[in-house]
């Protein structure tokens, strides 16, 4: 009589059960694999659109702590359109919506226009050549800042009135300004808040 060996081995089923096994766990990690590719480029995304916004506020703030004042620009010089000028900001800077004009001090000694503005979507900003005399040189070659700017709006801090619109606030001195801009694309509203010295 011939002897049962006792080599073992898988059976068809223990080999069918361990295949779809591998199956399911390769699908999960592909899953995990392609969520984590997506997420990777939904944050790049962002985080690109965040660093542009946090350099648009930067150059605003800037260029607001910048300002003339009335040494600089007295009552009765011409600093530029003057129906732009709304009386509650200090001289040299000027709002008219979607558009903010400052004449402000450049490292290299004089002054000069920067005019930040809407146009089709795109925050634009001109800067004017630096001059000691007025009127300064108007402000040209306008570059872009940020795109997808549905809204650009300015409100000041009056003391002892708070947050108010530049149209109806009074002809007390504001103290701070704030700016803000509306994506188009998201929706959201994202606002600086810039003291005037």
């Amino acid at each position: 009589m011939r002897q049962r060996s006792t080599q073992g081995g898988f059976t068809l089923l223990e080999v069918l059960i361990a295949l779809t096994l591998m199956a399911v766990l390769s699908m999960l990690s592909w899953r995990a694999l392609d969520s984590t590719a997506r997420s990777s480029e939904y944050l790049q995304a962002h985080a690109s659109d965040t660093m542009a916004l946090l350099r648009v506020f930067g150059q605003v703030e800037s260029d607001l702590a910048q300002h003339a004042g009335n040494d600089v620009l007295p009552a009765g010089t011409t600093d530029g359109d003057k129906s732009r000028a709304v009386n509650v900001l200090p001289r040299g800077v000027h709002w008219q919506a979607p558009r903010l004009s400052i004449v402000r001090a450049v490292p290299e000694g004089g002054w000069q226009e920067v005019v930040w503005q809407l146009e089709a979507g795109r925050l634009m900003r001109a800067a004017g050549l630096p001059a000691v005399t007025l009127p300064l040189p108007e402000a040209l070659d306008a570059e872009t800042m940020i795109d997808g700017v549905s809204a650009f709006n300015l409100r000041v801090w009056l003391p002892g009135q708070g947050w108010s619109s530049t149209t109806s606030a009074t002809s007390q001195q504001a103290r701070g300004v704030e700016i803000a801009l509306s994506m188009a694309g998201s929706g959201e509203s994202f606002r600086k808040v810039v003291v005037l010295p």
